[in-house]
């Protein structure tokens, strides 16, 4: 009896040191994880979180952590994954919520980023990542007003709140109120000087009412803090396109697509520039790509259509003066006319895809308006 009651002390001796060890354990690695992360090394905050979800793959907090990072890093997949994996162990977990639903925004799954969203509301109708994260995506389908409305509540409650400051700046800016815009960023910007949004906002809305002197200023502002930032590099590449200097502007788009090779603004310059080239195949292939990456984007469409288009108008013309000067050479002349006749179909059917989804696009707005 007293080996047992020996054995069962030295079970408890034994496991409780394993049991504290692993605790300060991870405490200490989360420690590592906001240190890497305030330096922003974000590799070696990973490696940290996966060292702890090695020992315990059900560890909420880690990877609701983990989803941060890689919201940060722009990896928005991964993010949605690890939210995900939380919220199979924590199904009401507010945090794990708002990621995901920050994730699904950034991936431009509006409906899912509303759903988990409204899922965060219910519990706290004050949480202001989702207030914000619901304003942003108003804000994508150009309802500026009531996106307003959403940024506004916060700002009641956190009057210096940069991500709804920033969000309600460029909702003013799509209701063409400039000056409140510019009034609103010049704010920000006194709070943080860097702030690289507010200063990419900043230029946009320089660019919209065509003052690009000023634009280039913001812009090269953007470029002495990062060379590399992406959003410099846009504005940047959209400001030498607008002032017809297309070589700089398509270097630019270069540079984008050299860091980000699906980044869709890049994609959508660098066609633009190759159109007004008259470079109309390159330019399909890039309109092509975007619609790859994403197949929603009008822009992208629009563009596409419009090559096309130029294409079957073209191979009119052709057609057209073969057939007057068929008259000297009219067997050659008719064999060119139904060989250019069969690519010209092939085109307008083309015409007619490119079209069809477009209409699905505006479709499917028209049903998110609605709702």
């Amino acid at each position: 009896m007293i080996k047992k009651y020996l054995f069962v002390l030295f079970c408890i001796g034994f496991f409780i040191p394993i049991v504290c060890a692993q605790t300060v354990d991870e405490a200490t690695l989360l420690e590592n994880t906001k240190k890497f992360l305030m330096d922003k090394q974000y590799d070696d905050a990973i490696i940290e979180l996966d060292k702890i979800l090695a020992v315990q793959p059900e560890n909420v907090n880690a990877l609701i952590e983990k989803g941060h990072v890689r919201l940060i890093q722009g990896k928005y997949v991964k993010a949605f994954q690890n939210f995900e994996k939380a919220l199979q162990f924590e199904p009401k977990n507010i945090l794990a919520l708002s990621g995901q639903g920050t994730a699904q925004y950034h991936l431009k799954q509006y409906e899912d980023a509303l759903d988990s969203f409204n899922s965060v509301l219910k519990v706290d109708k004050d949480n202001t990542v989702a207030l914000v994260g619901s304003g942003n995506i108003l804000l994508k389908e150009q309802q500026y007003d009531n996106a307003i409305l959403f940024f506004n509540i916060v700002l009641e409650r956190e009057p210096n709140n940069i991500s709804a400051m920033i969000a309600k700046a460029s909702a003013l800016a799509g209701i063409n109120q400039y000056d409140k815009s510019l009034e609103l960023l010049d704010n920000i910007l006194q709070l943080d000087s860097d702030n690289i949004l507010a200063l990419n906002e900043k230029g946009q809305v320089y660019l919209e009412i065509e003052k690009y002197a000023l634009a280039r200023d913001v812009f090269t502002d953007l470029m002495e803090i990062d060379e590399n930032d992406i959003y410099a590099l846009l504005g940047m590449a959209e400001l030498n396109f607008l002032e017809n200097k297309n070589i700089k502007a398509e270097q630019l788009y270069d540079k984008v697509l050299l860091l980000d090779p699906d980044n869709v603004e890049g994609l959508l310059g660098k066609a633009n520039v190759l159109e007004s080239r008259g470079q109309y195949d390159d330019a399909l292939r890039y309109f092509d790509e975007a619609l790859e990456v994403d197949p929603d984007n009008l822009e992208a469409s629009n563009g596409k259509g419009s090559i096309l288009e130029h294409e079957v108008n073209a191979s009119l013309d052709l057609i057209l003066i073969i057939t007057i000067i068929g008259s000297v050479t009219s067997v050659f002349s008719f064999i060119i006319v139904m060989i250019k006749i069969k690519e010209n179909k092939k085109l307008q059917e083309r015409v007619l895809i490119a079209d069809e989804q477009i209409e699905d696009m505006v479709d499917k707005f028209m049903k998110r308006q609605k709702k």
